[in-house]
């Protein structure tokens, strides 16, 4: 067994991997616009058709790393409310700021901004960058339906307000950490979210 060859899927998959973390390296290091397809090969020590049998493009890629490397960690919230006692409204601010403090998440997001702001240019890479929401908009409607089951019509729209205030605080922390500390996520969310775990009065 400790001399068993790998599998072609297990050679796939660790090719796949290698080139995930190659791309983070050169991404760092050219930014999105100013990498590519060869250089991104050449970090990983392969060659332009071991890239294209794992990856139609570059574009498709970068999703994959930002699902790799942060759209995980917000499955992994709204998966573990799903399993148990989704988190208070002051819990996923706290959690949210945690992403955004950790040396990783920072410059995932300048990337995140960096590619939408290609995304206006490239039909295919907006269409691979909303990927990045969806699934994630649709649990956490899900754990509004659980945590406020009186806005369950209304929970998808609850879930996209909450992704904004995420988006939007993250790029004001980014250009004015000063003016914008971590410490607002949970305050905001608490604030402007707070109101809909109330109950709806009853008619007479």
């Amino acid at each position: 067994m400790l001399n068993r060859r790998p599998t072609r899927a297990e050679r796939q998959a660790q090719t796949r991997q290698e080139l995930l973390d190659a791309a983070a390296r050169v991404f760092v290091k050219r930014g999105f616009t100013g990498s590519s397809v060869e250089e991104i090969s050449a970090e990983a020590g392969y060659t332009r058709g071991a890239f294209y049998s794992n990856f139609r493009s570059k574009n498709e890629l970068f999703v994959e790393l930002l699902h790799d490397r942060v759209y995980t960690r917000y499955t992994e919230m709204t998966q573990k409310g799903l399993r148990g006692r989704p988190p208070t409204l002051r819990e996923t601010g706290e959690m949210l700021a945690a992403i955004q403090a950790e040396a990783e998440g920072r410059w995932i997001w300048r990337l995140w901004f960096e590619c939408l702001a290609q995304a206006g240019r490239d039909e295919e890479l907006r269409e691979l960058a909303a990927t990045f929401w969806r699934g994630n908009r649709e649990r956490i409607a899900k754990l509004i339906e659980i945590a406020l089951p009186h806005h369950n019509e209304r929970a998808k729209a609850i879930a996209t307000a909450l992704i904004a205030l995420d988006i939007g605080l993250a790029i004001q922390h980014f250009v004015d950490a000063g003016d914008v500390p971590l410490d607002l996520y949970p305050e905001l969310y608490v604030l402007l979210f707070g109101p809909l775990s109330q109950q709806p009065e009853t008619p007479g």
